[in-house]
This record gives structure tokens, sequence and C-alpha cells, in this order.
């Protein structure tokens, strides 16, 4: 890859980037701090980068920056991005800035920006220096990226992965990019290419220039150029003429966050550092590697496949694999597992009304649809959302999806609340809410609040079902029952959710576990991994 890159001085850096600019916070979802970073024109670019940023509350140390980067002329999108609660619920459970780019420009221009060596690279570091130093986290400067770009933004992205590969944990690159595959540093990067059917890339050479040199890439395709409204134009002259709106949409992400976050959590899970704030990142483990054919869509272990392994899609573990053959069937993918449980419920009574409020955090594979309120065990309302607004990819009504360019629709999302207008002053009541994803599936319920006689009391708090480890050398993770983890050699004990131990071994070399099938372990729920490091 052939770019041209200047190295500005902190110094100069700092120089560049101006105030933040601190936003209203409102909205449902994961509580963060939301603020706006400017950085003034410089190298070729025809307008002022802004950088909007969200920031997870009592985080003490970051540990990556979680990027969105728009298409041409898409620059409106950044701002709304701070209010999608999937992307927001990723970036909290990682400790993570999830950073929204807005770059002017328009068809004519966006040639400019999406070239970092145009003044967009360094316009970014000038925004993560101004954020480090107004937030009082220097580790904002230095830690890893995780990167997401669509059309333009795919340019900058796989640019930037030419220039920085040592400082990028994973990749999303959505309809083209550049060819980056004569960076070796970047082969390492698991990226996942994505297209639609009408994309210029379609076919993607710049997948399969990187592939045959060992990549560690994927490539998706929504097999629709469009989902509603037809797509056809017909004229007297031309009856089969296809609508730019076809073309249009046949380039949109459609439902590619069903795959792409869950891509860029297991990246990262992979190869952030163990230390936060550390920014040496860790190579890919390909132990549990599988491989995809582009056009039969089978897929295999990497010891077991018998195509042509430097064709293939190169996915980090069997359940990518699953859902990369599902999502090139379908264009979309059907979530089995449950959303997290709601959290924080609380209520107030007057009038013989009981106003319920709460927080959640989205499934990171389907985001989050409604929710179910139970009283004295029972359902009492699914909540349904006749008001919100229509996206172009679906005719269902929910809490919060996604628009054509990936941004949240409504945004803000709509408060978690719900008020239970039959309650009596002499009544004993409680009061559960769960989450229901955009497949239907309904999560773990919460704690239980109750009402007595007017009266509102709050379950106790569960005391912790593990003390924190005290040495050093024993790490407790939390994780979903049917996800993977990368342990270290040692003794390795798995509790369930009630505390009681499950199951015991013992692994002699650094291994990524599934816990799936477990006594006392289902699908979703959350189990306590302690790693005693011999």
């Amino acid at each position: 890859m052939k770019v041209l890159h200047s190295v500005l001085t902190a110094f100069t850096l700092a120089a560049l980037a101006t105030a933040p600019i601190f936003f209203p916070a409102f909205g449902a979802g994961p509580k963060g701090t939301m603020l706006q970073i400017n950085v003034p024109m410089q190298g070729q670019l025809v307008g002022n980068p802004a950088y909007f940023c969200w920031l997870p509350e009592s985080v003490t140390t970051y540990r990556c920056i979680i990027v969105h980067q728009h298409g041409c002329t898409r620059e409106r999108d950044a701002r709304q991005m701070m209010y999608d609660v999937q992307w927001t619920s990723l970036a909290k459970k990682w400790n993570a800035v999830f950073l929204a780019c807005s770059l002017t420009g328009d068809q004519a221009h966006c040639p400019t920006w999406d070239q970092q060596q145009n003044g967009s690279g360094n316009a970014f570091l000038a925004g993560l220096d101004s954020l480090a130093k107004r937030t009082n986290h220097p580790e904002i400067k230095t830690i890893p990226w995780a990167l997401w770009g669509h059309s333009g933004g795919a340019f900058w992205v796989t640019g930037m992965m030419g220039v920085y590969p040592e400082r990028i944990a994973v990749s999303v690159v959505q309809a083209c990019g550049y060819d980056i595959s004569d960076v070796p540093a970047a082969l390492k990067i698991p990226t996942l290419h994505h297209n639609g059917r009408k994309d210029g890339c379609y076919n993607d050479p710049l997948f399969g220039s990187g592939r045959a040199k060992g990549a560690l890439w994927a490539h998706a395709i929504n097999p629709y150029p469009m989902w509603v409204n037809g797509g056809i134009c017909p004229t007297s002259s031309n009856p089969n003429n296809l609508c730019w709106d076809t073309i249009i949409y046949g380039h949109a992400p459609h439902d590619l966050r069903m795959i792409a976050i869950p891509w860029i959590d297991i990246g990262l899970a992979a190869r952030l550092p163990d230390q936060a704030g550390s920014a040496q990142l860790k190579d890919m483990d390909t132990t549990n590697a599988w491989l995809g054919d582009t056009s039969t869509r089978a897929i295999a272990s990497a010891t077991t496949f018998t195509g042509n392994k430097l064709k293939a899609c190169w996915f980090p573990n069997q359940y990518c694999a699953q859902k990369w053959k599902e999502y090139m069937a379908t264009g979309t993918l059907k979530d089995s597992s449950g959303p997290p449980a709601p959290y924080n419920l609380a209520g107030t009574y007057a009038n013989k009304q009981m106003a319920l409020k709460w927080d959640a955090d989205a499934d990171l594979e389907t985001g989050i649809k409604t929710f179910i309120v139970y009283r004295n065990g029972s359902v009492l309302q699914t909540i349904q959302w006749p008001n919100a607004p229509s996206t172009l990819f679906t005719a269902e009504k929910g809490f919060q999806r996604w628009d054509d360019g990936d941004q949240p629709n409504p945004f803000p999302a709509p408060g978690m609340t719900f008020t239970d207008n039959n309650v009596s002053d002499t009544g004993t009541y409680t009061y559960e809410v769960c989450t229901v994803n955009w497949s239907g599936v309904a999560g773990p319920k919460s704690a239980v609040l109750a009402l007595k006689r007017g009266l509102v009391t709050r379950a106790a708090a569960r005391a912790p079902l593990l003390a924190a480890p005290s040495h050093k050398s024993m790490f407790l993770y939390s994780t979903p029952g049917n996800a993977t983890i990368s342990l270290s050699p040692g003794i390795v004990d798995v509790y369930d959710l009630r505390g009681r131990l499950v199951k015991t071994m013992e692994i002699r070399g650094k291994t990524v576990l599934n816990f799936e099938g477990l006594p006392g372990v289902s699908s979703g729920k959350i189990l306590l991994v302690r790693n005693r490091v011999k």
C-alpha cells in the first residue's frame, strides 16, 4: 500500500483541537457522558472535523476506542450514534470510548476525507489527544482501536489499517476500501469485509488479495438489493429500468450490525491486553479458527476444511462461521439467546398509579425490540411502540431499530418506563421487567420491586457470588454460558448463577473454552469462571 502520511508532534496535535462541547446525555440505555470534540480543518479537508464521543460512567481506565465512521454525505449520523443503545452497550462492556466521526463532504469531496493522508488521519489523532486531555484520561491517546466504516468510511478504515495496523484490534469494512494486502501487519487484524449486491466491489478483490496471503479476513454479502418498496422504476422506453434507490439500498449496511458487533466483540476479547490502558495488542489465537467457502457457503474447522483455504473466509471460531452462513443465506440473523436482564428497576406510587422506570443494556446481536412488565409474577404488559418511526428495511415497530446508514432510529431512544394505572392503596404488588430482542427472544427478569399499601420497597441487593480474587495470578471472568473465553494454563473453576461449583478442569496450554451444555448453565445465562494460574 502506497500512501502519504505525515506525523504530527504531540504539541501540534494538542494545538489543533478545540475545547469539547458537552451535550445532554438524555435518552435510554447504558449511562455515560456525551461530548463533542471539534478539530480545525487541515490538509485537504473541506470542513472542520467533529468527533462525537460517548464514555461509559464509572470507568477508571479505558481499554479501547470503538470508532464508527459514516459514509459520504452522512456526517449527520455521527451525533445520532451517541444514542445507539446497541453500540453503547458494546462500549460499556469493554470500558471503551465509543466515537463517531463527522467528516464534512459531498459526493465530489468525499474522496478527500476518505483518504486518511489528506488530513482526516491526523485530525482523528488530534481529536483523541484533545479528548484525553479534557477527560484526564491520558490512555485515550494510546489504547487500541476497533474500526467500523461504511462506503467512504470503509476507505478511511482500510487506509488507517495500512498505516496504523499495530493500533487496530479488529475492524469491519462495509463496501469496498483500499488494497492493503502488501502491509503484513494489516493481515493480522481480524477484519470482516461486507458488501451489498449493488456495490462495485461486490466480489471484493480486496478480500481475495488479503486471503491469498493468509489474512485473518472474512467476506459477507447481503443477498438482497432491497427489502422494502420493490425497487423497479419502469418507464415507457425501459420497462425494467432499475431505480437509483435500488442501487443505494443495495449499498446500505442493512442488518450488518447483527454480525459486525459480535465480530468486534470477539476480536476485542481475543486481542485486548489484560491490563487496562495498555497499548500492546495480543496476536489473534487461531487455534479454533474456521473457514467458509464463499461460493457454496460450506463451513468447517480450519483443520478439516477441504477447499482452497487461501480463498475461503477466515473466522475466529465456529460461532462466527455459523452466523456468517446464516447471514449469507438470509441477510439477517435469528438470535436464540436472550438479552441481559434490566437493572435499576425503581418506582413511584401516587394517585393509585405505579410509575416504573429501569435501565437496560442491549443484546449485542439483535438489540432491544421491547420490554415485558410482570406484576405478581404474571405478564402485565408487553410494551408496544405504535408511533415508532419506520425504517427502510423492516416494517416492524419497536423500541429502537437501525436505518440505512446503521444509525439508530429513533434517537434518542424512548424512555424505559411504564405506568400501572390499576393499583389500590391497600394492595400488595410485585413488579419485574425483562428485555426482548429483535428476534423475539425474552431475556431474564430484573430484580423484584414491591409495592405494599402504597409503599415501594426494593429487593435486597444480592451478595456477590464470589469474593474478588486477592492474588494477582487468579482471574475472575463473568461471561454468557454460550460464549467462549481465552484462558491461561492452570485450574479453571466454573460456577453457575447461584454460586455452585459446576465443573473444575485443568488446562495445560493457552486455550479458548465454551461452557455450553454444562449442568446448571443455559444459553445466554451468566456464569463465573475463575482461572487459578499455576
